[in-house]
């Protein structure tokens, strides 16, 4: 036994977690089924890698923010059949973050834009991209917020590093002026460098009322659109019909 406890303290010196934690049953396990030596340190890294690869999307899930959120096997697809699920299962595989393409998720209120993008997410997260979810005028206020001590830059990084940047709610008021710059630089510096997930109660086709310079609005919207997989969904509201019940 004391060997034991000492092979435990040096596993705990070395932060081997899962080696401390799960020693004791490998070992019972080793001796029952006449483990060999090296399927019996084979199971134990293995448990270690395992434990690892769960923390690191843990913290990465944690990282992006997206609070609330559900994986796409809870996703209700039977609610709204408007909603196309073969193309969703297509963003799900995360191809489009390879590619450093966009997806544009728009349609009514309450139709499962924001859920569906923070699934996206999430699957992003467990494949070991870099997300980030952010309400749109937030994050752009947020940026400006920098000028008053010179941190713009500094800030304007934060969203230009991660893989995968979610703008929710995109469009619900027209951008001021003052922001157009700092949305004009994140979606250029994006541009075929990082992904985008964009939701928005809008339709595409009004995106170019929510700017006042049409010089700025051209060249941005030419730059969010270009290789955007654009998923349009329709029907009614999620939120309204449970409200109903």
């Amino acid at each position: 036994m004391e060997t034991l406890a000492q092979i435990k303290t040096n596993l705990k010196r070395l932060r081997l977690s899962s080696f401390y934690d799960n020693l004791e049953h490998r070992v019972d396990e080793a001796i029952h089924t006449k483990m060999s030596y090296h399927d019996f340190l084979l199971v134990l890294t293995q448990d270690e890698i395992d434990r690892r690869k769960y923390q690191k999307t843990e913290n990465a899930i944690k990282k992006a923010g997206l609070g609330t959120y559900k994986p796409i096997v809870e996703f209700d697809f039977e609610f709204n059949p408007h909603i196309n699920r073969q193309q969703i299962m297509r963003c799900i595989s995360c191809d489009f973050i390879r590619k450093n393409e966009n997806i544009l998720l728009v349609g009514p209120t309450g139709v499962g834009k924001t859920c569906l993008a923070k699934a996206i997410a999430h699957e992003a997260c467990c494949k070991g991209y870099s997300v980030l979810f952010y309400r749109t005028m937030k994050m752009l206020e947020y940026i400006y917020s920098g000028n008053a001590d010179n941190s713009v830059q500094k800030k304007m990084k934060q969203f230009l590093k991660p893989d995968l940047l979610i703008l929710d709610d995109w469009g619900l008021q027209a951008f001021p002026n003052h922001l157009l710059s700092v949305l004009n630089e994140i979606i250029s510096e994006r541009y075929e460098q990082g992904s985008l997930i964009v939701t928005s109660n809008r339709p595409l086709q009004n995106w170019h009322e929510l700017f006042s310079e049409p010089v700025v609005s051209s060249a941005l919207l030419d730059r969010l659109f270009h290789n955007a997989h654009r998923v349009v969904i329709e029907g009614n509201s999620y939120r309204s019909s449970k409200k109903s019940l």
